[in-house]
């Protein structure tokens, strides 16, 4: 409040701030419990900060399923034993969850997303066509590589098509074992760097120019180095 009261008054003022403010308190810690035992608050905090502004929102909690050895028979039985990458793209989850969920699913006779062996007429966004990538063990490495060698500018385009020939089970293409001095300066602009970050790098390597800092960096990339940038 803006204006404050004087006089007798003010005993009764202090010891309800006292009383709000331990309030306060029990809140706050009650707060940290529900915020503690809620692991997509921990994981993605991104998805909650639209709450951030409002006291009463809380981030729903998604609990674990635990899928048994039942489950996980059914799945490898059926005809869909070949799309598990597949459904956790769908699903957006990991591979071993995507059986347990997909057995589960066969024995309730709940539809699965796709038909069997139709993995690659299912509408998998980007985002999910680029984790299929590296659900199938594709790596950055191996991406990066072929963008070089496909002159691609940009490495997120090649695992987003790298992860829908995993999806449809076609092999990924193996990258290159050797490179050009240009094709690693490739590799470090496809990486989502530019020629100010060479220029820092430049600078803080003592490189002789911005360009060799960039195949210097680029060689290190595909080498699954890191960048001290």
């Amino acid at each position: 409040m803006s204006n404050r009261e004087t006089g007798p008054r003010n005993t009764t003022g202090v010891a309800f701030r006292r009383s709000a403010a331990t309030v306060a308190v029990a809140c706050a810690v009650a707060g940290s419990l529900v915020g503690l035992g809620s692991v997509g608050a921990l994981a993605a905090p991104e998805r909650t900060s639209a709450h951030a502004s409002s006291p009463t929102a809380q981030p729903t909690p998604v609990p674990k399923v635990q899928y048994g050895d039942a489950d996980i028979a059914r799945f490898q039985a059926s005809p869909y034993a070949e799309d598990a990458v597949a459904l956790a793209a769908a699903w957006n989850t990991d591979v071993t969850t995507a059986k347990g969920r997909a057995g589960a699913d066969l024995r309730a006779g709940t539809a699965l997303p796709f038909a069997a062996g139709e993995a690659a007429s299912y509408p998998f966004t980007q985002e999910q066509q680029r984790n299929a990538f590296f659900l199938g063990y594709g790596d950055f490495q191996q991406a990066l590589g072929l963008a070089v060698a496909w002159g691609v500018p940009d490495v997120d385009t090649v695992k987003t098509k790298l992860g829908a020939e995993v999806i449809a089970h076609r092999p990924m293409p193996a990258p290159p074992t050797t490179y050009t001095d240009a094709e690693y300066a490739r590799a470090f602009t496809a990486s989502g760097y530019d020629d100010g970050d060479g220029a820092r790098l430049a600078a803080l390597w003592q490189s002789p120019s911005t360009y060799s800092a960039e195949v210097t960096a680029g060689k290190a990339l595909l080498a699954g180095a890191t960048l001290p940038l």
